[in-house]
C-alpha cells in the first residue's frame, strides 16, 4: 500500500486565506469603531440621534416620504434650539446665577452674624414700642436657630433621637466653587457633641460639563458608639423553631435626618434636594424659624399660638409690655 503524496497549499489557497484574515480584521475594526462612536456620543448627538430614529421608525399609515422629510427639516431646526439654549443661554445664565449667588451669601453671612453674636443689638425706641421690646436681658446668640428652622422646614425625616442631636447644629451654610459654577456643597456645623466625631456633615451635589446633576456625595459619619446612632435600631423579634418560641435582638435602619447622608441614586430625589437648599431653606429660614411657613398651610394656628389663647383666656392684666404691677417699663435697648 502506497502512501499519499502530503497536498502543499498553492499560492492561490494562500491568497484566499490572507485576503480572509484581512477581511476579519477589518469586519472587527469597523465593529469597534462603531461600538467606540455610539460610546462617545455627546448629549447634543444623543438628542439627535433619539429624533431621527423616531423619524426613520414612523411607520408608512402615519408619515409617507414627504412628511418624513419635512420632520427631518423641523429637526435639523430643533436642534438649532438646543444649541442656542446650550451654548448661549446656559453659559450667561451659569454666569448670572454665579454673580448673584455671591450676593446671597453676603447676605446669609450678615444674617449668621446677627445670630451667632452675644452682642446688643440696638434698635430705635419707636421700634421698642411697636414690637414690644422692653426687657434688656441677657445677651447670647440664638441657639436653637438652625435646629428651628431644619424642624420647621418639614422637609427632613426627623426623629425624636434625631432631636436631641441636631441642637448641635451651629451652622448651616452653602458653599460654591469657583472652578465648577453649578457643583456646590452644604455644610452642616456641630457643636462638639457625645454622638459623632465629625465637625462638618456635608453633601455635595456634582454637575457634568453640560449642567447635568449627575451624584451627591455625603459625608460618612464617624459615630462614636451603635448607641449613639439615630439611623439604627434595636427591635426584639419573635423567632419560631417548631414548637419553640425565642426572642432575638436585631438591628434594624430607621429612616432619620442623618439618613440625608447617605448615598441616593435617585435622580429625581436629588434634583428636588437642590431645589430645596437654593431656592427655599436658605431664603426662608427667618420664616422657617418662625415656622410662619405651616401657620400659613395650616389656618394660622399652631401649638404656640393655642398655648397664647389660653393664657389670654386666665386674663393678662399689664397688657404688652407690662411689669408685674401693670405699669409700662421703658424700653431698655438704647
Amino acid at each position: 500500500m502506497s502512501d499519499v503524496p502530503e497536498e502543499k497549499p498553492t499560492q492561490e489557497n494562500e491568497t484566499k486565506e490572507v485576503a480572509q484574515e484581512e477581511n476579519k480584521k477589518e469586519e472587527s475594526n469597523n465593529d469597534q469603531k462603531e461600538e467606540k462612536e455610539e460610546k462617545e456620543l455627546t448629549p447634543d448627538e444623543e438628542d439627535k440621534k433619539e429624533l431621527y430614529d423616531a423619524i426613520k421608525d414612523l411607520k408608512p399609515e402615519d408619515a409617507n416620504d414627504n412628511i418624513k422629510a419635512k420632520l427631518l427639516a423641523v429637526g435639523d431646526i430643533h436642534l438649532e434650539y438646543k444649541k442656542v439654549e446650550n451654548d448661549k443661554y446656559g453659559q450667561e445664565y451659569d454666569a448670572l446665577q454665579d454673580k448673584y449667588d455671591k450676593e446671597y451669601q453676603k447676605i446669609y453671612d450678615k444674617i449668621d452674624e446677627i445670630v451667632k453674636s452675644k452682642e446688643k443689638i440696638e434698635i430705635s425706641p419707636e421700634e421698642c414700642t411697636k414690637y414690644g421690646i422692653t426687657d434688656d436681658g441677657e445677651n447670647h446668640e440664638i441657639e436653637d436657630y438652625w435646629q428651628k428652622v431644619i424642624i420647621n422646614s418639614r422637609y427632613f425625616t426627623i426623629t425624636d433621637k434625631d432631636k436631641t442631636v441636631i441642637k448641635y447644629i451651629k451652622k448651616v451654610n452653602m458653599v460654591k466653587f469657583p472652578e465648577k459654577v453649578n457643583n456646590f456643597r452644604v455644610d452642616f456645623i456641630f457643636q462638639e457633641n457625645e454622638f459623632f466625631s465629625n465637625e462638618v456633615l456635608s453633601k455635595t451635589y456634582e454637575y457634568d460639563k453640560d449642567g447635568v446633576l449627575k451624584k451627591a456625595i455625603g459625608t460618612d459619619i464617624d459615630w462614636k458608639s451603635k448607641d449613639k446612632n439615630t439611623t439604627i435600631e434595636k427591635v426584639r423579634k419573635k423567632i419560631k423553631k417548631g414548637k419553640k418560641v425565642f426572642y432575638e435582638n436585631k438591628e434594624e435602619k430607621v429612616d432619620s435626618f442623618f439618613s440625608f447622608f447617605s448615598q441616593v441614586d435617585d435622580m429625581t430625589f436629588l434634583t428636588d434636594e437642590v431645589t430645596f437648599f437654593k431656592e427655599d431653606l436658605f431664603v426662608n429660614q427667618l420664616e422657617y424659624y418662625l415656622d410662619i411657613v405651616s401657620k400659613t398651610k395650616t389656618g394660622g394656628l399652631d401649638d404656640e399660638d393655642l398655648d397664647d389663647e389660653d393664657d389670654d383666656a386666665h386674663g393678662d392684666k399689664g397688657g404688652e409690655g407690662a411689669n408685674a404691677d401693670g405699669k409700662k417699663e421703658e424700653c431698655k435697648q438704647q
